[in-house]
């Protein structure tokens, strides 16, 4: 069977942590559905099953030595590519553009997703922002790259000379809480208290000592923090996570599928990320109705929230008194989600570049018909 539409750079579906998982979870199960082939290579460990909702998934084998790991996992991608032949070749996140010269070289149609400038986050030493900027000198070799704002096209095309870049948002969610989620909500004792949430991988860059003395500082002493995400940093995380209590509550990297809950009755979200790209977790929130407070980094200044949503990165004071505000008058910190596009509208936008890039248009293979829709288990 042609795979029309081969996915590198996600490390699995569903549920697995990340903004590129989150976006191939909502985005690639609708082509499937749509009758496309599509295969997605991900690692052991973050993939469930062989398929996800039409999706065919496939585990590439990798090696974590010496930080090898997604050298590894990028090669054997694109020899993978290059043996089956995709019809179209989609790379998720910058670093999926390690090997594009050999895509290319290869007569592959690819298209490279850059959903964040990942080169520019603390945790890179001098050798892997040497590493980044090879892979964005490449992004010129794609067929044709997203980006998921204007802030980032700008800076594309103006440091690289891009042409071929199109901005597409990612997508707002349809609220759905299980009763596994609220069952979970009421298991860690969150149940019709009064929290801040706020969801990212204990990294620096999520600056959650900023939003931690910001909370350190309100009058109501009730009110809780619950941080969810996973330690991807050691050293920092380790050190953020002596700063637990009982108002201060870390709850660990979680499936999606548990976090709706936690969206659903939090008091206000909060993101003081000092990099970004376009935050699902922002967006989530959003989809939510909660009350929202963001730092205002360029990346999330490209929202155009209100006023009130926004403050000064990194500020502790300016954060605590947003948020005593947002917590007595939540209404004016809520947004309306039809503002944002639908993951189906994120979905179509993709399709409609694909169709531009293949001669005759681009459309179902006439064996996709046969994918398996059955979910993973």
């Amino acid at each position: 069977m042609v795979t029309d539409i081969l996915v590198v750079g996600a490390r699995g579906i569903p549920d697995a942590e990340g903004g590129a998982e989150k976006h191939a979870a909502m985005v690639f199960p609708r082509f499937a559905e749509t009758g496309y082939a599509v295969t997605l290579l991900g690692v052991k460990g973050c993939l469930r099953g062989k398929s996800y909702r039409g999706v065919r998934l496939k585990a590439l084998p990798t090696l974590n030595v010496a930080g090898t790991d997604k050298l590894i996992y990028h090669f054997l991608a694109c020899l993978y590519a290059v043996f089956t032949r995709p019809r179209i070749v989609h790379l998720q996140g910058s670093n999926s553009a390690l090997f594009l010269f050999l895509y290319r070289l290869a007569g592959l149609t690819t298209v490279l997703r850059y959903g964040s400038a990942d080169g520019q986050h603390k945790k890179w030493g001098l050798v892997g922002r040497w590493a980044f900027r090879v892979c964005e000198k490449q992004m010129r070799l794609a067929d044709h790259v997203i980006c998921v704002s204007e802030h980032y096209r700008g800076i594309l095309q103006q440091q690289y000379g891009l042409r071929a870049v199109d901005v597409i948002l990612n997508g707002v969610d349809v609220p759905q809480v299980s009763e596994q989620s609220e069952a979970y909500l009421k298991r860690q004792g969150l149940a019709g208290t009064r929290y801040v949430l706020s969801v990212g991988r204990l990294t620096v860059d999520k600056d959650f000592d900023t939003l931690i003395d910001a909370l350190e500082r309100q009058n109501d002493k009730a009110t809780k923090l619950v941080i969810v995400g996973g330690a991807d940093e050691k050293g920092y995380a380790e050190r953020l996570l002596q700063r637990a209590s009982p108002r201060i509550r870390f709850l660990g990297r979680l499936d999606r599928s548990l976090l709706a809950a936690l969206y659903a009755n939090c008091a206000l979200y909060v993101s003081t990320s000092r990099h970004e790209g376009l935050s699902n977790a922002i967006l989530e929130a959003i989809g939510y109705g909660r009350p929202l407070l963001v730092s205002d980094i360029p990346a999330n200044r490209q929202m155009r929230l209100s006023p009130d949503n926004y403050f000064p990165v990194g500020d502790v004071a300016a954060l605590a008194r947003r948020m005593a505000e947002a917590l007595e008058a939540p209404e004016r910190f809520r947004l309306a989600s039809h503002s944002f596009p639908t993951w189906q509208q994120v979905f179509e936008q993709t399709e409609a570049i694909y169709r531009g890039l293949r001669p005759g248009g681009f459309r179902p293979a006439p064996a996709a018909s046969a994918v398996d829709i059955t979910p993973a288990e």
